[in-house]
């Protein structure tokens, strides 16, 4: 029993101790660093393989025209040429930037008109419409066989002849972008009626590309 006079006993509290912390397992740490590094190439490979070995761009000559079309007795041709060509991107992940473009139109291989078109972006799956302005043929030489064939078609209505697409494109993927490379496409035969300037009731033409 516990007297009156005698001091209460003393309570100690003892300093509590810290819980160990956890650590990471090394052997899960390798495990996780192997997997993100794993993703990250793989990443990359894909980038790569969709900027470098993309899906060939289509293009397509959806309608023609011809005003103002003369032969001279120089065989000397003066014309203007009216086209409408059409290109589609098929990437879905890949962007298209056209860095220049140059379109000529020739008869037999022998060309008489081109035009420079200004740059351009084409987005994936983007079609973009490039109508010729300047597709003139001022005074231009002919070959004697080039004049005499020309001359030909024009009496029977219907003139044929090639449309060249030369461009300087790169390529781009989320923040990757292939170096510039150079486009090349060809669009035969593509049938113009001289009797008539309108562009209605051209067949489209198909054009073969390659990069």
């Amino acid at each position: 029993m516990v007297s009156p006079n005698q001091p209460p006993p003393r309570r100690t509290q003892g300093t509590p101790q810290p819980l160990p912390g956890r650590r990471m397992n090394p052997i899960l740490c390798i495990i996780v660093a192997l997997i993100l590094l794993g993703l990250l190439v793989g990443l990359a490979i894909l980038i790569t393989y969709l900027t470098l070995r993309p899906k060939r761009l289509i293009y397509t000559v959806e309608a023609a025209s011809v005003q103002d079309f003369a032969i001279g007795n120089d065989d000397h041709i003066n014309a203007k040429f009216n086209y409408v060509i059409k290109s589609y991107n098929p990437e879905k992940h890949v962007s298209v930037r056209y860095h220049s473009m140059r379109i000529s139109t020739a008869h037999h291989n022998q060309s008489v008109a081109h035009e420079e078109i200004s740059a351009f972006k084409q987005r994936p799956k983007n079609e973009t419409r490039i109508e010729t302005q300047q597709l003139v043929s001022h005074n231009r030489a002919l070959s004697k066989f080039n004049a005499k064939d020309l001359r030909a078609e024009k009496s029977k209505g219907t003139i044929e002849m090639k449309v060249y697409i030369t461009a300087r494109v790169s390529y781009k993927t989320w923040i990757f972008r292939s170096r510039r490379r150079t486009l090349k496409a060809v669009c035969t035969p593509v049938m113009i009626n001289v009797t008539a300037s309108s562009l209605n009731g051209f067949q489209r033409v198909l054009c073969k590309t390659r990069l």
